[in-house]
């Protein structure tokens, strides 16, 4: 007996060093590795998976020749024949290069999923890492890298604000890793530079009106994704330093910043941490004059901070506990001198003149700008429930402080600033089932808690926008239907039910023109309000042949017009009796991918209504902002083009914007009128040459055109001269061009150079213009400057 076992030993351990097996490792063209990539045999129907370094091991393949795929989302799919005999344990590593073609990007904003663009039925704007690194390398001003590469994004303002960079002609919901930044109880538009370029992965914009994330995205949302820990050394890093100037006076304008980042892996933990430090100088336009600082980018001390800190607890289980610090002071030794204009008769001649700034300074004036902390902690359990669903859930919290210009336009003058917190708490599940061979189905499920509190003060004590506490709880399901691998289908509808707890307050004297006339202070009595909606999304796409790929959806969107500046304009001593009501918004939307070899061409169009504005708008018979109580229709349609030519190394592309939008009385629908430059931005053209001559070299030409809005007509005030209404001030084009230029040094080190505004053209940007009426808003763009980079990997 002890014969015959040790002989069966003795043979199970021949089959077992016998068989045949394939490992290996999956890293990116950064050797970084791919946690879940696909090692494939489809002739013999065995496949696994990489884990968390990027390992795999695909045992007991049988003798002979095989295709073996290695495949994951976002990346192009390698496919090797190998030759498997007994007794050989064949090792391979695979590197899997970044997918150029935006037909494969992986997209997990649009469903809270993994899923690629083109099976998405919705209107999609990926921006990844190495489009933002060519980018920036021009400027680290997010907002202008985000007006050339998002089609139906507004222009940037030119400042720190981006009152007015509105998505399709709707206010959006800006996030990080999915934390909300903006402040929509008391919206101060500073919500789109809220993290420095050097820490974001990818940019996710998804356009049009959505149900995905709840209140403030009629327009859609920005969520950018951070970088994360997926070193495979115990210490990696990078350091990024530049140095920027005016190039028509560079006396005081000189700039610079530095970047660092260190990232491990340290078995089952792994960390990621990164910090920058950016100082501007003075800001000229192309006349060499100051630009006026209101809002400006001029003198400016700039900090962010990142840290991730991951850790493994198995196979199927990760805790991450991170958080983002930025934080934006602008000290200036200029103070504007408003603009001013004038309009001569019932056509519209008019003149623009505008402002600038001189040397001065205002007593106690503190430096403006925002501070944004974000904090997370995430839990992730995959494969659960009989490997059919993945779980995740974080708890975050979110601390802003907007620090605005001194104004006048308060009694005794003043400086305001918000203060806004949010706690959050956000359990999420995907759930992926095959009920037959030819229909996949995947579900998102999960429930969305928020307390936030907001206010708006001055410095010196005085409360202009009441203490607001909301809790708002918001259970959704998204589901996605793919049949035969032709047509996807998605739906979805989300619950929110948001209940608001406002302090009594009392009004402050103000004077929304700044002419003098101050509104008289009321005392408000506080309570509470609610507001509930269900949202419901629907779309179908046909995903057959890569050559034609059209959708058809349609969406809702939910938000609350800037509560905040509603209450601080209050005329009624009660809360109930200000007639607060949700804006609700619907948006039907047509679109289409196509690919051919190296082609790329996708074009949008869609329609959006509204039962009431979704903002707020300036009342001259009250001399006061006021929620639009008035419906809004807004239309437009954009289209990419983009080519790719010897192997990538030329690229080609294109694509214009445009939008519309119109409303009418409540109870008169033909009497039409345009909506402001507030709302509805300008034609937008761009397009771009990304040149490759030889390995070393890379070299891009980009080109933004804005095109005219001339949409109003004056009106005579009560002194019976000629102007035009807050907003509705005519708005002309101008065309501006950015280059680029990077050399590599070494294989880890590269030096780039930046110049914007390259022929040094003289204009104003769209919002300068139609925010005319304020004075106060109205300056010049910045004339040609440059920046200067060294990138250091290691």
């Amino acid at each position: 007996m002890k014969i015959i076992t040790l002989l069966t030993t003795f043979l199970l351990s021949f089959c077992a060093i016998s068989q045949s097996s394939l490992k290996g490792k999956i890293t990116d063209e950064m050797n970084q590795p791919i946690f879940g990539a696909t090692i494939y045999i489809p002739a013999l129907q065995q496949g696994t998976t990489t884990d968390y370094n990027g390992n795999y091991e695909l045992p007991n393949i049988n003798e002979g020749t095989w295709d073996v795929s290695f495949r994951m989302l976002g990346y192009q799919t390698e496919t090797k024949k190998i030759t498997f005999t007994k007794d050989i344990a064949i090792v391979l590593t695979i590197m899997l290069e970044e997918n150029l073609s935006n037909l494969d990007e992986v997209v997990v904003s649009a469903s809270r999923r993994s899923e690629y663009l083109y099976e998405i039925p919705a209107s999609v704007s990926v921006v990844n890492e190495a489009k933002l690194q060519e980018l920036s390398n021009s400027t680290s001003n997010i907002s202008e890298i985000l007006e050339f590469a998002v089609p139906g994004l507004a222009v940037s303002t030119g400042t720190f604000s981006n009152w007015g960079q509105t998505l399709r002609g709707r206010s959006l919901l800006v996030m990080v890793d999915g934390i909300p930044q903006s402040t929509p109880l008391r919206n101060g538009q500073l919500g789109i530079k809220s993290i420095s370029p050097n820490d974001i992965s990818r940019v996710e914009v998804i356009k049009g009106a959505t149900s995905i994330f709840g209140n403030g995205g009629n327009g859609g949302f920005i969520n950018y994704i951070t970088k994360k820990p997926n070193a495979t050394k115990k210490i990696e890093g990078s350091t990024n330093v530049w140095g920027t100037s005016n190039l028509v006076k560079t006396k005081d304008a000189l700039g610079f910043g530095i970047y660092q980042s260190l990232k491990g892996n340290l078995n089952k933990f792994n960390y990621y941490v990164s910090g920058s430090y950016e100082k501007t100088g003075n800001k000229h336009d192309a006349d060499g004059d100051i630009i006026l600082p209101t809002y400006g980018l001029d003198n400016t001390n700039i900090y962010s901070a990142l840290t991730k800190l991951e850790y493994q607890i198995s196979d199927n289980q990760k805790i991450t506990l991170g958080g983002n610090l930025y934080k934006s002071a602008q000290n200036t030794p200029f103070i504007p001198v408003p603009a001013e204009f004038e309009v001569f008769n019932e056509e519209g001649d008019y003149t623009l003149t505008p402002g600038y700034g001189i040397k001065g300074s205002v007593e106690g004036q503190e430096p403006t700008g925002s501070t944004l902390f974000n904090g997370q902690l995430q839990y992730s359990l995959s494969n659960i429930f009989s490997g059919t669903t993945d779980f995740m859930t974080d708890l975050y919290y979110q601390n802003t402080e907007n620090i605005f210009f001194y104004s006048d336009k308060f009694e005794n003058g003043g400086q305001s600033v918000i203060n806004a917190e949010k706690y959050g708490l956000r359990p999420n599940f995907n759930t992926s089932f095959s009920p037959n061979s030819t229909t996949d189905i995947a579900l998102t499920y999960g429930l969305d808690l928020l307390k936030d509190k907001t206010n708006q003060g001055l410095l010196d004590g005085r409360l202009w926008v009441p203490n607001i506490a909301m809790l708002s709880w918001a259970p959704y399901l998204q589901s996605t239907i793919k049949l035969n691998n032709e047509w996807v289908v998605k739906a979805g509808l989300r619950y929110d039910d948001m209940n608001l707890d406002i302090d009594n307050y009392n009004t402050l004297p103000y004077s929304p023109l700044g002419d003098g006339t101050f509104n008289p202070s009321v005392a408000v009595e506080g309570g509470k309000i609610g507001f509930n909606n269900l949202a419901f999304n629907v779309g179908i796409r046909y995903i057959k042949h890569q050559e034609f790929i059209p959708y058809i959806s349609y969406s809702q969107g939910f938000s609350i017009a800037d509560l905040g500046s509603v209450l601080r304009s209050a005329t009624a001593d009660n809360i109930n009796e200000i007639q607060l009501e949700p804006a609700v918004t619907k948006n039907y939307e047509f679109g289409f991918l196509s690919k051919f070899d190296n082609f790329i061409l996708e074009a949008v169009g869609y329609y959006s209504i509204s039962n009431l504005g979704t903002g707020v708008r300036f009342d001259e018979n009250v001399n006061s902002f006021v929620p639009s109580k008035q419906p809004q229709n807004i239309f437009g349609g954009e289209v990419a083009i983009d080519y790719a030519a010897f192997n990538n190394k030329l690229q080609l592309g294109t694509s214009y914007s445009y939008v519309e939008g119109i409303t009418h009385s409540a109870d008169n629908e033909n009497n039409l009128t345009y909506l402001g430059g507030d709302v509805i931005a300008a034609p937008k053209w761009t397009t771009y040459v990304t040149w490759k001559p030889i390995a070393k070299i890379n070299t891009s030409l980009r080109m933004t055109n804005l095109g005219n809005r001339n949409r109003f007509d004056p009106y005579l005030d009560a002194n019976d001269n000629y102007t035009f209404r807050h907003t509705q001030f005519p708005v002309s084009g101008y065309t501006l061009l950015n280059w680029s230029l990077t050399y590599q040094l070494k294989s880890n080190m590269s030096v780039s150079l930046g110049v914007n505004n390259l022929l040094n053209e003289y204009y104003l940007p769209a919002r300068s213009q139609w925010a005319a009426p304020l004075r106060t808003f109205t300056g010049t763009g910045e004339g040609a400057n440059a920046k200067l980079s060294i990138h250091y990997n290691f």
